[in-house]
């Protein structure tokens, strides 16, 4: 087997991936149909609406709207998220974390709007090999109350979700807010027992860096802004650092995958890393190529995708028997399918 097709048939774990824009084309296509009944002219042009070619983080925000609008009912949100699953599972996907931050509209409470997708989760889960975790996201470029609504949200529906609901995940536009502000109900979120997924260095803002950092959390979001005394430190607290290769090329926060700080953070050992897509229908990948593009332009061996694929393991938001199950699926691959390599 070659390493490409060894790759998509790996047994991956996804830790980063936002809901909303986490949907191939060929899914948005079928969502389109099933909402407005388009021809397929039509549902080729709305699904282009999604894709992002390239350009900077703010043209990449204007992007998501064309599909808050098609999640915006009970119908669009539940066939949605049962679309992504899907398109994850397709992808040898076997633990996937989902993230969503919850939305209120005409239609539904922002507590109903999780409820439609813990719903959509469990029924899908039912059907595809893969098991699924929810983040609720904090949209750190609206208010502190928001914020704190979300989380009681999540502490409300986790006991009767217990194995779904997992985190908070800490996002939106990287320009706005102001992350101070939101360390009290993040710190409520902690003592709760609800683990904490941060997008931190997305861009250079070194003093918000330190203060996330301090702060704490257990996994980074992105990290391609850590300085060396940063990432240090990110070692020494044990905080994964959840790389996304496309989404910060075609974002431009990187200039080009040679240029990507997950090489120096891999190689050098500076902290755990773990490969993932951030939003693989918006920049039109998946995991699978994710792991391809770090193999073929960082020369990576099987070993080292061994270790990726552990790596995330050992930082998924999930009880340790099941970690333990996962770890056993994905040696279980490796060893049937290739012996040890070493680099040349």
């Amino acid at each position: 087997m070659d390493t490409t097709n060894f790759i998509r048939m790996m047994p991956k774990i996804e830790l980063h991936a936002h809901l909303n824009g986490s949907l191939c084309t060929k899914s948005i296509e079928e969502l389109c149909e099933e909402l407005y009944g388009v021809n397929s002219n039509e549902k080729v042009l709305l699904s282009k609406e999604l894709v992002f070619d390239g350009g900077n983080l703010d043209q990449c925000f204007l992007k998501f709207r064309f599909m808050h609008e098609l999640t915006a009912t009970k119908k669009g949100l539940q066939l949605a998220t049962e679309l992504a699953i899907r398109d994850f599972a397709k992808d040898n996907v076997i633990y996937l974390e989902l993230r969503t931050t919850p939305k209120k509209n005409s239609e539904m409470s922002k507590e109903e709007y999780v409820k439609n997708v813990l719903e959509a989760i469990e029924r899908t889960m039912k059907i595809e090999s893969i098991h699924v975790s929810l983040l609720l996201s904090i949209d750190r470029s609206k208010s502190v109350a928001e914020a704190e609504e979300t989380v009681n949200i999540a502490l409300q529906l986790k006991n009767t979700y217990k194995d779904i609901i997992s985190g908070i995940d800490f996002s939106g536009n990287p320009k706005l807010g102001n992350f101070m502000h939101f360390i009290p109900v993040l710190e409520k979120a902690r003592k709760n027992d609800l683990k904490l997924a941060l997008h931190c260095a997305e861009i250079h803002n070194p003093a918000e860096i330190d203060q996330m950092i301090k702060f704490g959390m257990e996994r980074c979001g992105h990290g391609t802004f850590l300085s060396e005394l940063q990432l240090n430190e990110i070692y020494r607290r044990n905080i994964a650092i959840e790389c996304c290769l496309t989404s910060n090329v075609k974002c431009s926060t990187v200039k080009c995958y040679d240029d990507h700080h997950f090489k120096h953070i891999f190689n050098d050992k500076k902290a755990p890393v773990i490969l993932c897509t951030d939003d693989c229908g918006v920049f039109d990948t998946t995991l699978s190529n994710e792991f391809v593009l770090a193999k073929n332009t960082f020369n990576l061996t099987k070993n080292d995708l061994l270790q990726l694929s552990l790596n995330a393991v050992e930082f998924a938001f999930v009880h340790e028997h099941f970690k333990h199950d996962l770890k056993q699926r994905i040696r279980h691959y490796f060893k049937i399918q290739t012996e040890p390599e070493s680099k040349n």
